[in-house]
């Protein structure tokens, strides 16, 4: 299910309820505050974050009862303690018992538990395999089977698959501003091979390339967590994942992807917040139900109309 916006009656205890985990220990105490106050800004809640008082897990229950919006809740404390860079068992104590309220256990809340344990095989085994991508690589090789596969590895390391490479290539003879012209001439000046091309990834990562592009962020770690916040937004299934995989590998430390390099600390809570809500007003599924190629001809912007987009890059002042 899309991540879906609390309303005011329902905000104002979530965000209690952050400050609730947020006030179990001193530790990241800067960065905590600056998503509770990214929260309420995003949530639109006229509250003084420093006035907001603690709730009880019981009482947080009374107030919201969407199981959706309960299971978000819980996903949103998991980030805010994990804004520490490592986990706060007495913060995670916390959470389990509010998930234990809400009657919800997220997948993220098991993940919590594995890096407190040091679990790190069983957690990438566990967030790997509810990834978007995942659903594209068994889409591809059930289409390809062993042939597809074996291009794939070929293509990765080896050489060109020219049908292939020369279907990408074509985008540098589309309009100039339209969607696909603006792929192909950003991958060139960056240096990334095209799909096809020997070193390229493998082709269902075109449509992560192409979101890069509707949103308007980087591919520098700060960019990788802002576009899968905005991915995040529009994902019908197992939305959260990405937000977690990306607080893993750019703000955690871990490895999780094999074609980027891990970071620390690089998660912003406000910019990635804001980015999400980006997300939740495209009308689409991006990952799973949009048309690129009907849309890759079209001007860029036009296409960002049509998919609903009309919040700015940067988001509101606090």
């Amino acid at each position: 299910m899309r991540l879906q916006l609390p309303t005011p009656e329902q905000a104002l205890p979530i965000l209690r309820a952050f400050k609730t985990v947020a006030e179990v220990t001193a530790a990241g105490a800067e960065r905590q505050a600056a998503m509770i106050n990214a929260a309420r800004t995003v949530l639109d809640v006229d509250v003084d974050p420093a006035a907001l008082t603690a709730i009880t897990p019981a009482a947080l229950a009374e107030a919201v009862a969407d199981p959706s919006i309960r299971s978000q809740a819980v996903q949103g404390m998991i980030v805010l303690s994990l804004l520490n860079e490592d986990v706060d068992t007495d913060e995670l104590t916390q959470i389990e018992a509010f998930a234990l309220a809400l009657d919800v256990e997220p997948a993220e809340l098991e993940n919590m538990r594995q890096l407190a344990r040091r679990n790190t095989l069983a957690l990438r085994f566990d967030v790997g395999r509810r990834v978007w991508f995942m659903d594209r690589l068994k889409k591809a090789w059930n289409d390809g089977g062993f042939r597809w596969l074996a291009r794939t590895i070929a293509t990765l390391k080896l050489l060109d698959d020219e049908p292939l490479a020369e279907k990408y290539r074509a985008l540098g003879s589309y309009p100039e501003g339209s969607l696909g012209r603006t792929y192909y001439e950003h991958m060139r000046e960056q240096g990334f091979p095209l799909p096809g091309e020997k070193g390229s990834q493998v082709e269902p990562v075109f449509i992560h390339d192409l979101t890069h592009l509707l949103c308007g962020y980087g591919t520098d770690a700060r960019g990788e967590i802002l576009a899968a916040s905005f991915s995040a937004g529009n994902r019908a299934n197992e939305p959260f994942t990405y937000i977690f995989f990306v607080l893993c590998q750019f703000h955690l430390g871990m490895a999780f992807s094999p074609f980027a390099d891990a970071a620390a600390g690089a998660f912003d809570p406000a910019e990635a917040l804001w980015a999400a809500r980006r997300g939740m007003e495209v009308n689409t599924d991006l990952s799973e139900d949009w048309d690129y190629w009907a849309d890759l001809r079209a001007p860029i912007d036009e296409v960002r109309t049509r998919l609903g987009m009309t919040l700015p890059v940067d988001p509101p002042a606090a």
